[in-house]
């Protein structure tokens, strides 16, 4: 990833970094540039300004110190070309940016494959979610259709047993109503 910042001069570290030497991968103050651009070794050295992006460091190879360009696909590890030569001599090679496009290919795929896996899952989990509400529905409704036949059963009941008291209750008041007429009569008699 490309790094965009305000540096420290790598070299005096005290002036301002506003040079970025693309070689060394070192941030440089416009003086300690000037000197390094003096320097038989470094005398071509290209320079970018910090505050533009900076590309990535290059890998470097830890035994040779060269940048690395091949992956080693029998030890799986980055070599640069003289370790083709060396260590890793007869081994099969890859050109490392070959390899990491077929592994960002590859990766690319593995997560589009668990996003559909992802999108799936949670498609089902959806349709779960609305059979189940559509089963609690149906439960509610035949508890309130169950419920409302208790209630008519209930009522009914009650009707039926109100009904049967002021039966027996208009059958007794007419059974003291002839008692006590005939006592009333009884009475009547006996008075006169």
């Amino acid at each position: 990833m490309a790094q965009v910042a305000s540096k420290t001069c790598e070299i005096c570290v005290s002036a301002s970094g506003s040079q970025y030497c693309l070689e060394c991968e070192q941030y440089f103050c416009e003086n300690c540039k000037i000197f390094h651009k003096r320097q038989k070794l470094s005398k071509n050295h290209q320079f970018q300004s910090s505050e533009d992006d900076i590309p990535e460091a290059k890998s470097k190879c830890k035994d040779h110190n060269e940048d690395v360009s091949l992956l080693c696909n029998t030890c799986n590890v980055v070599v640069c070309s003289k370790c083709v030569t060396g260590n890793h001599k007869g081994h099969a090679f890859s050109q490392l940016m070959d390899s990491i496009t077929q592994l960002k290919e590859k990766t690319k795929k593995n997560v589009s494959r668990k996003v559909q896996e992802a999108t799936l899952n949670m498609e089902k989990i959806e349709e779960g979610q609305q059979a189940f509400a559509m089963k609690i529905e149906a439960v509610v409704k035949t508890i309130t259709e169950e419920g409302t036949q208790i209630k008519a059963m209930v009522d009914k009941y009650i009707e039926q047993m109100i009904t049967s008291i002021k039966n027996q209750s208009m059958m007794e008041k007419d059974k003291l109503a002839k008692a006590m007429a005939g006592y009333n009569m009884v009475l009547k008699s006996g008075s006169i």
